[in-house]
C-alpha cells in the first residue's frame, strides 16, 4: 500500500512539475517573441489617412451593403422555396412537422 502511494505521489508530482515548466516555457516565448515596432520606438509621428484610403474605406463600406443586401435576397429565397409547394406531399410534411416537435433543433424548448 506504502509503495502505490509513493508511487502515486511522485507520478503526480512529476505531472505538476511538468505543467509548471510548460507554463514557464511559454511565458518566456511570449516574453522574446512579442517586441515592440521600431518605428513606435524612435517616436516617429503617425501618418495621418489620405484621401485615398478614405475613399478605400467608402469602397469596402459599400461592399459590405451590396453584400448584406445580396445575402438577404438569397435568404428570402431560400425560405420560400423551404415552404410548402403542391409538389410536395403531405405525408412528408407531417413526417418533418413531427420530428421538429419530437427532437426539437438547438436551443429550441420542448
Amino acid at each position: 500500500m506504502l509503495q502505490g502511494l509513493s508511487i502515486t505521489g511522485f507520478g503526480m508530482g512529476l505531472v505538476f512539475l511538468m505543467i509548471i515548466a510548460l507554463w514557464g516555457i511559454m511565458a518566456l516565448l511570449v516574453r522574446l517573441t512579442n517586441r515592440p515596432e521600431k518605428a513606435a520606438e524612435a517616436g516617429e509621428p503617425e501618418e495621418q489617412e489620405s484621401p485615398v484610403s478614405v475613399g478605400q474605406g467608402a469602397q469596402a463600406a459599400a461592399a459590405a451593403v451590396a453584400y448584406a443586401l445580396a445575402a438577404e435576397q438569397i435568404q428570402q429565397k431560400s425560405s420560400a422555396q423551404a415552404k410548402a409547394t403542391p409538389l410536395q406531399s403531405q405525408w412528408l410534411l407531417s413526417g418533418r412537422v413531427r420530428q421538429t416537435l419530437h427532437h426539437p433543433g438547438k436551443g429550441m424548448n420542448k
